[in-house]
């Protein structure tokens, strides 16, 4: 196993590239955002990146997809034609939403788009609002995250200067979802994106968003993408994550930090389909009484994806509810792992948290390793995990066999029975129809007629 020469490699060449980055920030290398930077490329100088000895990165090894032949590279993608077509085919056509694009990982004015009439919040690219909205981005910026702990999200926050920003004043409530279109790829080098989000969602506002990841093009590259999310008092949010993107060549890390205040309502779901490497990191900070949280995930892997997720509720404070329920189908020599954490601090007397994951695996060569963990350390809370593993069940699909069902069909709809208890969780109904769409196919493009089953555990 390769371990150390071209993470070590990589990650000299990243710190000698972040001196020639900061000079071309110019005016902007000063302040508050500055100094982040600063104590994040300090901090990755010493962590650098995960390593399989580090216990969350136990199962996801990245020395096999990370080199020195990376570039940190903010590669074009000329050919609009092709991003058109791209983002018609993933856009489903009942949708109206404001729409921005981004090109392994640059904004893309010309291919975005945001509905005048519905003006009563900020939408901007993350570059735009450093020069804009900087009271704002000093503010929350690098203030959700703990950067000396994680070598990936500090080196996003070093070199972050594109992405996402959305604030929704006090009370705003936007007719239309945002919808974030990430198109990565093209010909070329392999290259490193580093991607920044940040969103702020005032007291009683409201924000539904879809994020979408897809690919164009034949190279590989690696996407470090960061989301801060602020949600306020008696906000509510609903985020939809679709990651589509190719299993031969796009390596995904999603770091994801929510902070929620009082009576504030979130909703998350992630479906994963695509990606050779995807390692999503979903953090939940509970930080006032009578919050809400709901984390809802689909993985579904083939050929030899890799994915990876993993979840972190704390909570802080008193009468929070929590419920998390992740499901994944694994085929061929894919691998999956699903690490839920929930820590229940002292003072979060009355807490109601609840865990659930369940698999099944349609190959003998599929492998998931699942833990969930409970951390509690109040006295009066309700909290319960539980993990599964098993394959389809002889007796069902001998149901279906015998009513002239195919075997490959058969297991396609027992699949797609097991996968749809989790896409009703989504509120937007097209939103939802076309999910099934995306899962229905992914799931007919297993081919899975010669695979061994047995009843589950």
């Amino acid at each position: 196993m390769n371990t150390g020469v071209p993470l070590s490699d990589l990650k000299n060449k990243l710190l000698t590239e972040f001196a020639a980055f900061a000079k071309g920030l110019n005016g902007s290398a000063t302040g508050d955002i500055f100094d982040a930077r600063r104590k994040a490329i300090d901090a990755f100088e010493v962590l650098g990146f995960p390593t399989v000895k580090n216990e969350e990165w136990k199962y996801t090894n990245l020395s096999k997809f990370i080199s020195e032949e990376w570039n940190r590279s903010e590669a074009i993608i000329n050919e609009t034609e092709k991003l058109s077509i791209a983002i018609d085919n993933i856009i489903p056509k009942s949708i109206e939403s404001h729409r921005l694009v981004f090109c392994n990982g640059q904004f893309r004015n010309d291919l975005s788009s945001i509905n005048p009439e519905d003006n009563s919040f900020i939408i901007s690219s993350f570059s735009e609002a450093l020069k804009n909205n900087k009271a704002l981005v000093n503010e929350y910026f690098g203030k959700g995250l703990l950067s000396d702990t994680n070598g990936l999200t500090a080196l996003n926050t070093a070199f972050a200067s594109e992405g996402c920003f959305i604030h929704v004043p006090k009370g705003v409530k936007p007719k239309y979802p945002v919808h974030l279109i990430n198109i990565s790829g093209g010909s070329g080098e392999k290259f490193m994106n580093q991607v920044r989000n940040l969103i702020i969602i005032e007291d009683g506002a409201q924000l539904d968003l879809i994020e979408t990841y897809t690919t164009i093009g034949s190279n590989e590259y690696l996407s470090n993408i960061v989301s801060e999310i602020f949600v306020k008092e008696n906000a509510v949010f609903n985020q939809y994550r679709f990651q589509l993107e190719d299993v031969e060549k796009a390596n995904q890390v999603n770091f994801t930090q929510i902070t929620q205040q009082s009576h504030s309502l979130v909703n998350n779901m992630t479906i994963t389909l695509g990606g050779k490497l995807v390692r999503n990191d979903l953090n939940y900070k509970l930080a006032d009484k009578d919050c809400e949280s709901h984390l809802f995930g689909l993985y579904i892997g083939s050929a030899s994806q890799h994915i990876d997720n993993h979840t972190l509720v704390d909570h802080a404070m008193p009468q929070c509810f929590s419920n998390e329920f992740y499901k994944g189908i694994l085929a061929d020599k894919s691998t999956g792992v699903f690490n839920g954490k929930i820590i229940v601090r002292p003072d979060a007397q009355k807490t109601n948290a609840y865990q659930s994951n369940k698999n099944v695996l349609l190959s003998d060569e599929a492998h998931i390793n699942t833990k969930p963990q409970l951390e509690i350390f109040a006295n009066d809370v309700k909290c319960s995990h539980g993990a599964t593993t098993g394959q389809l069940d002889d007796e069902a699909l001998f149901y279906l066999r015998s009513r002239g069902i195919g075997a490959a069909e058969a297991k396609a709809m027992l699949t797609t029975a097991f996968a749809a208890d989790v896409l009703e969780n989504i509120k937007l109904q097209p939103l939802k129809e076309y999910a099934i769409q995306l899962v229905t196919e992914k799931l007919n493009a297993i081919t899975i007629d010669h695979l061994p089953n047995t009843k589950n555990d």
